[in-house]
């Protein structure tokens, strides 16, 4: 059961209001819980707070048939609510029609219950295959609900081009839509809003490469690969996107640097790791 103390600044709010607004609670996510206040079982909306009163939070717990298969996880961070896992390249994140086993998840169930922990991994981002880098797993309903509302969660991501950059620093704002064929993504007019922000690291004219890095300020698929493709620097390796290259056996690109708030503490907390051998190599 997970508890939580209500403060003076909120007495007089209606239990799911506060839930919702205040802790980062899903409406959704509340219909499958069972509530508890000062150890009494209550409904969601039939009670008002006062200073000091504790309300007791039991979700239902959710299955899944994805099977537990050991694979070898880089660990970046684990606390009772979040698991921060580094994931290689060619490593799917999670089952898809076409490959059913090992994948993240599939390692991230097995780690799960090698630990005694009856819970499931809830995903709030996913890298494709060839991209490595952090990926955020909530542990729980009201985590995943938190990071999706009230989480403010900032991603960094280091990439090698073709070309030349000569802009430091810019931005590029240009709608993504799918394209006919389902699987690529292209620029297009109807397509959803995505923004990326680019700064350039390093460029090397005899490679005819620019290292840069990418912000990412909306989560749309392959963002960052079509943003790039858009302005004529594809991602080294990226066949999907034009950027094919006998020195690269992927696209280059990582997600090396993030920060979220706490669903805990509610303060924010940083994380950062170390660029992988085959991009640094090149």
């Amino acid at each position: 059961m997970r508890k939580i103390v209500v403060n003076q600044e909120y007495a007089g709010y209606e239990i799911n209001r506060y839930l919702r607004d205040i802790e980062g609670f899903s409406g959704r996510g509340l219909r499958k819980m069972t509530l508890f206040l000062n150890k009494k079982a209550v409904k969601s909306g039939e009670k008002k707070l006062k200073a000091g009163d504790i309300i007791g939070i039991i979700e239902e717990k959710k299955g899944t048939d994805i099977e537990p298969i050991k694979i070898k996880l880089d660990i970046v961070f684990e606390d009772k609510n979040i698991l921060i896992v580094n994931k290689p390249p060619y490593l799917i994140t999670h089952p898809t029609a076409k490959k059913v086993d090992k994948t993240l998840a599939n390692g991230i169930i097995y780690y799960f219950k090698e630990k005694g922990l009856d819970t499931i991994p809830r995903f709030y981002n996913r890298l494709d295959m060839n991209t490595s880098g952090m990926i955020v797993i909530a542990k729980n309903g009201f985590t995943q609900a938190f990071l999706q509302n009230f989480g403010e969660v900032n991603k960094k991501y280091m990439a090698i081009v073709k070309g030349i950059i000569n802009e430091d620093e810019f931005y590029i704002e240009k709608k993504i839509a799918v394209s006919l064929d389902g699987i690529k993504r292209e620029i297009r007019d109807d397509g959803q809003e995505a923004k990326t922000k680019i700064r350039v690291i390093k460029r090397n004219e005899e490679k005819d490469i620019t290292y840069v890095e990418a912000e990412l300020f909306t989560g749309r698929t392959h963002q960052i690969r079509v943003h790039l493709s858009s302005i004529g620097y594809p991602i080294l390796g990226d066949e999907l996107y034009g950027g094919s290259d006998k020195r690269a056996k992927r696209q280059m690109l990582h997600s090396y640097k993030l920060s979220l708030i706490d669903p805990e503490s509610k303060d924010r907390v940083n994380f950062e790791i170390d660029t992988p051998e085959d991009m640094k190599e090149i």
